[in-house]
């Protein structure tokens, strides 16, 4: 009864006394890994530790890169002409030790080349700002420049891609019967087609090695990130050509050679992207890192896992269960997840390695190896 004569400013403070503990248990729970936290320890090798990274140097934490201004148009780049020169080297690929069965894949593949290519200049010139920007960049030639390399290579790819792709049309009654269709038809479509798998490659590979030549931590730690492009851009190529021919209903047996060759090239691209968070190391927490600015939560789900582990895991049940004429809408799932899975892998990398910019402390680390 004494508790009920104590003035109202008394209980107040009774009440508050009682209520912050409770009101700190609850704002302050245990500390729990998540499990995206603990895939991003697991596969980088790498646990943060706020204290200690504090007392590195840095010049109050002031940025030492610019950001990279890339935005949307880069990504789209990326994604479109690695699929112009995936299905131009797997075209190719069946155009010169295929069976006749396998024509089918080398007469698509040639035309989603060119199709995926007709828009990566368009996209490249508006990201520069002005069209003369680009013409400029064809006045020089530099080895050891990626992006000069770059611009070289996807010009000369894009006259290889033309060509062939027009050549397998006239071949395919498209242009008509007059007498230069015919010419064209008769041109050595498989001898043009060795060079041209020779740029396609490197076209695949040299946006991950423009990355890797940048100063950007998350970019230039490891030096796989041009192989992992490449493997990308066979496996989501793969899964483009199926995707056109399960709708066409092309052979069960051309498709079942598809599945073969997309199903490896994700399982390398798995085991080069497992070997590049462990290279990158604490540079990799902006890609697969739970944090407020980190891309983690987009990696693992849209990237990793549902575009890259899932559909390789329902590619292995249905090569093992060997009925290929009855796959027909898991083999759609599975080429839609891949295409969305390597659209994620430009976007997410490209995103976060403008936040990886932004860690002076991370980019002082690199520097110093």
């Amino acid at each position: 009864m004494k508790n009920f004569r104590l003035s109202l400013p008394e209980r107040l403070k009774q009440g508050v006394q009682f209520i912050t503990p409770l009101f700190g248990a609850i704002s302050n729970p245990p500390a729990q890994e998540t499990l995206m936290e603990q895939l991003a320890t697991l596969t980088t090798g790498y646990t943060p530790e706020p204290e200690q990274e504090l007392q590195e140097a840095s010049y109050y934490d002031y940025p030492v890169l610019k950001p990279p201004f890339w935005r949307w148009e880069i990504i789209w780049y990326f994604f479109f002409g690695g699929l112009a020169a995936g299905c131009y080297v797997i075209a190719s690929i069946a155009a010169l030790f295929g069976t006749k069965e396998d024509r089918v894949v080398a007469r698509t593949g040639y035309y989603l080349s060119l199709l995926a290519l007709l828009p990566c200049p368009p996209l490249l010139i508006k990201d520069l700002g002005r069209p003369e920007r680009f013409l400029n960049m064809l006045r020089i030639f530099k080895v050891k420049s990626p992006m000069s390399m770059g611009v070289w290579g996807l010009l000369t790819f894009s006259l290889f891609s033309a060509i062939t792709a027009v050549i397998q049309a006239a071949r395919d009654g498209l242009l008509g019967r007059w007498w230069g269709a015919k010419a064209l038809a008769a041109l050595p479509q498989r001898l043009l087609a060795i060079p041209g798998t020779g740029f396609g490659v490197f076209l695949g590979g040299y946006t991950g090695v423009l990355l890797t030549a940048t100063s950007v931590p998350l970019w230039n730690r490891s030096k796989v990130l041009g192989g992992i492009f490449i493997t990308s851009a066979i496996s989501t190529s793969a899964a483009l050509i199926s995707l056109v021919l399960r709708i066409t209903r092309a052979p069960a047996h051309t498709l079942h050679k598809l599945e073969h060759l997309e199903w490896t090239a994700m399982l390398v691209e798995i085991v080069g992207l497992l070997v590049f968070l462990r290279g990158t190391g604490r540079a990799a927490r902006p890609l697969v890192g739970g944090g407020p600015q980190e891309h983690g939560n987009t990696f693992w789900r849209f990237m990793f896992g549902g575009g890259l582990v899932l559909p390789w895991l329902l590619q292995t049940r249905s090569i093992l269960r060997r009925k290929p004429e009855r796959r027909s809408g898991t083999g759609l799932l599975i080429s839609l997840l891949v295409l969305v899975g390597g659209y994620f892998l430009r976007r997410t990398m490209i995103e976060a390695g403008r936040t990886s910019s932004k860690d002076a402390r991370t980019t002082l680390w690199n520097a110093r190896r």
